[in-house]
């Protein structure tokens, strides 16, 4: 259908022939990608924006709607999908990068996507997860009205180096925004919470969590994050994984932000997951169908976002009981009789929590395992996280694991990971090519066993590509 003729938003100028011709190229790219069913997520955006560097801000101007950027090392994807989600239920429209791809040229190929052949964007809303290397340039170009830093981890080591380049990443990003945005921080990491006390408006969320029940897992390890202010060792009061919890400096004074946005059990907390949610000042109580404690953070930070934008209660509320995982985060899947998990491993932070998430849960079933890392650039070239991860929760499941079958190209290194973790090397069974070893661990899995998979980015899009060619309804259960 022909796109309707329309004036350009007053206050802006006409496309040119720079975007024109960048949208019309980036359209074309995009249909006839997917028409050869290769994604179409990157491509069109690179070619597009060598047509028309300033792309993303042309389009981006046209969206007099909120814009929110979210960015942060884990917890993008889900809590932009949760989000995305409540502006829909909201009744308002939403431009979302979906599909995960959060780079400068991931953004472009979302606008375009958005926009008509001429190059006109309707006034709406765009929820938008960024890498945290991208945000300083993107915070320049989209101008986003809200931002949510989710957590900083060390992740990517051949890109950043360590936690303190990608806060300082961020940081940058954060003075970038226009007058008058607003923050969202996680009070709850030492390494975000500092980052307040700018020009722009902040807000604080954070999680009121009971202490942890004497059967529960191990507790995370000590964290190693000293105070962002002074250098010195931080005190913890409570602890909920890596180095997120309630915290003071005893050196510097610095401590943990009374959070305005809390989340915390419900009274009838194990029915459903029910959560109760206070949003300034306002209680509410909600069902979160997603397992693990980081998915407690995506839930609030999406509410937090949602409440800042004025979005109605109601529908916050419905975004989140309705929560499916994005894909190949605890995503559940079938095939035939046998149940799969997938779930995206990336660095030691989100891996331990994941681990936790599924000692804590799969204590009564025979559970068998597939684990594919890479080292391709998407990846992070650098493994070495492979060796801070706490892959001892899985050598201490009881029953213990059955097959245990490894994929990718770090293959070896994972091998010997799981045999320092206390893993008998009779048992590990490593399959170079990933169809292979997707075909070797489906026939080891038993009807009605659990196949736990375990992989990185690159992997794990190999991975859903073979899930998904005879997919079946998923359980009803979260593992």
């Amino acid at each position: 259908m022909a796109a309707p003729n329309r004036e350009p938003p007053a206050g802006l100028s006409r496309p040119g022939w720079r975007n024109r011709g960048a949208v019309f190229l980036g359209k074309a790219l995009i249909e006839s990608t997917r028409m050869l069913k290769q994604g179409g997520t990157t491509l069109p955006g690179r070619a597009a924006l060598k047509v028309s560097p300033q792309l993303i801000s042309f389009l981006s101007r046209q969206l007099a709607g909120d814009t929110v950027a979210i960015t942060g090392t884990n917890g993008k994807t889900t809590t932009a999908a949760l989000l995305a989600a409540t502006f829909k239920q909201a009744g308002r429209d939403c431009v979302h990068n979906a599909a995960g791809a959060n780079l400068s040229w991931g953004i472009a190929t979302t606008l375009i996507e958005a926009a008509t052949w001429k190059a006109e964007l309707a006034p709406q809303n765009a929820v938008l997860e960024i890498d945290e290397g991208a945000f300083p340039a993107l915070s320049k170009s989209l101008r986003p009205r809200t931002a949510v830093v989710t957590n900083i981890f060390r992740d990517q080591l051949d890109r950043f180096g360590g936690t303190w380049q990608v806060r300082k990443a961020i940081q940058e990003g954060l003075q970038a925004l226009p007058p008058g945005a607003l923050l969202l921080l996680n009070a709850d990491d030492p390494l975000v919470a500092s980052l307040g006390g700018g020009a722009a408006e902040t807000l604080y969320y954070g999680l009121e969590l009971p202490p942890p029940a004497s059967t529960a897992p191990a507790a995370p390890k000590k964290p190693e994050v000293p105070c962002p202010r002074c250098d010195q060792k931080l005190l913890y009061s409570r602890l909920y994984f890596a180095h997120l919890g309630r915290y003071r400096c005893p050196s510097c004074g610095f401590i943990r932000p009374e959070p305005g946005f809390k989340l915390r059990p419900a009274a009838s907390f194990g029915k459903n997951g029910a959560l109760q949610l206070i949003l300034q000042g306002r209680a509410l109580e909600a069902a979160l169908p997603l397992p693990g404690v980081y998915n407690l953070y995506n839930a609030l930070a999406a509410a937090a976002a949602a409440s800042a934008c004025g979005l109605p209660d109601a529908a916050i509320m419905k975004a989140l009981s309705a929560a499916a995982p994005p894909a190949g985060r605890m995503e559940q899947h079938r095939i035939g009789s046998k149940n799969l998990l997938t779930a995206l491993v990336k660095n030691p932070a989100g891996t331990d929590a994941v681990l936790r998430t599924l000692a804590a849960e799969t204590r009564a079933e025979p559970v068998h395992f597939l684990i594919a890392i890479n080292d391709r650039p998407a990846d992070g070239t650098d493994s070495s996280w492979l060796w801070e991860a706490d892959f001892e929760q899985l050598a201490a499941l009881r029953p213990r694991p059955g097959s245990v079958i490894l994929s990718g190209t770090k293959a070896g290194e994972v091998k010997l990971r799981l045999e320092k973790a206390g893993f008998d090397r009779a048992g590990l069974t490593a399959v170079l090519s990933l169809p292979g070893a997707f075909r070797k661990a489906v026939a080891a899995t038993a009807p009605g066993e659990k196949l736990i998979i375990l992989a990185n980015y690159t992997a794990m899009r190999q991975l859903r590509r073979l899930i998904d060619r005879n997919p079946l309804p998923p359980p009803t259960s979260h593992l």
